[in-house]
């Protein structure tokens, strides 16, 4: 079953007699004017992209030919593809997906920021996540993905003051936290950010992350992540500090302190075990230190605290 540009199967049996309106989206962005060039030109590389993927992948298994056309193949961009995904995984009895649809496409298509992100953050996906095989799947089965768009609708929502619907729609988002663009949250299972926690660009979050607060204190409670960190798997981090431009945090730690940009800690505490070379280790996902620096880590430490006592950033070794 092959899929002609018009949407037809080359059948007698077009998917128009298939699936009702609803599956195909039912606004139409492409005549609003708001609309971010890319969606108004014939030029948006990574939804041709996704497009060209799910038409190969039709090909190739007739059986997801209906999967593939409702949720890619049948939409004018990205923007409706990716509300109509959210809006299936997220409806419930009471909040249909045609409802679901409608909120999550308006506030795409009138926001020229979420349209960036939500384009930014799944080359990051295809770049860094070994897993993620194309673009098509990271829009389709990714929850990592999912989660942080789901998020960006429900925190835009949030800064429109409708409070109640931002909860409604996006209800394993943190909808007050604010998340920078170029995003990977690998798995997405176990991540816990708090509403006053800060997300630069370019960052990558294992799972079972955590950035908490440290008691029952309000206001700005939580971390400030920069740009271009990489936070391994299990990472703890407490309290209103901040993860410095670049940091690398090993997984399993418990990060108390701020982090200087471009360094390396780990531990529970976490402490300052050296510095990185890459500008932003996030993009790398290089999140295993050679032996050589491990040895060079244990000779400062050795030579810095004979007694075996605490060590709070004495070694500065470079990693290579």
């Amino acid at each position: 079953m092959k899929l002609r540009d018009d949407g037809e199967t080359g059948d007698e049996f077009p998917f128009e007699r298939i699936f009702p309106v609803y599956a195909r989206g039912t606004l139409n962005p492409v005549a609003d004017p708001v609309l971010l060039d890319f969606t108004n030109s014939s030029y948006d590389p990574i939804w041709d992209s996704i497009r060209e993927e799910a038409k190969l992948e039709a090909e190739e298994e007739p059986v997801l030919s209906s999967f593939l056309y409702a949720s890619i193949l049948s939409h004018d961009c990205l923007e409706q593809a990716l509300s109509f995904v959210l809006a299936n995984r997220l409806q419930n009895p009471t909040l249909l997906a045609t409802q679901l649809m409608d909120i999550f496409c308006n506030v795409m298509v009138h926001d020229r920021g979420i349209q960036s992100s939500i384009r930014l953050d799944v080359q990051a996906f295809k770049d860094r996540d070994p897993a993620c095989l194309s673009y098509s799947s990271a829009i389709l089965h990714l929850k990592g993905y999912l989660a942080l768009q789901a998020y960006r609708v429900a925190h835009k929502l949030w800064k429109q003051g409708r409070k109640t619907i931002s909860i409604g729609t996006a209800k394993p988002s943190k909808r007050a936290a604010r998340i920078g663009k170029g995003i990977l949250l690998d798995h997405g299972t176990g991540v816990v950010i708090g509403e006053t926690a800060v997300i630069g660009d370019r960052v990558s979050i294992l799972h079972g992350v955590t950035l908490g607060g440290t008691g029952k204190e309000t206001g700005d409670r939580h971390p400030n992540i920069g740009d271009g960190a990489l936070l391994g798997a299990c990472v703890t981090i407490l309290g209103n500090i901040k993860i410095g431009a670049g940091a690398m945090v090993a997984a399993g730690s418990l990060v108390l302190k701020d982090v200087p940009s471009h360094s390396m800690v780990a531990g529970n505490p976490a402490k300052l075990i050296g510095f990185v070379d890459e500008q932003d280790p996030s993009m790398t996902m290089e999140h295993d230190a050679t032996r050589e620096f491990f040895q060079n880590v244990a000779v400062a430490y050795r030579e810095t605290i004979p007694n075996g006592s605490s060590v709070s950033g004495s070694c500065r070794e470079r990693r290579h």
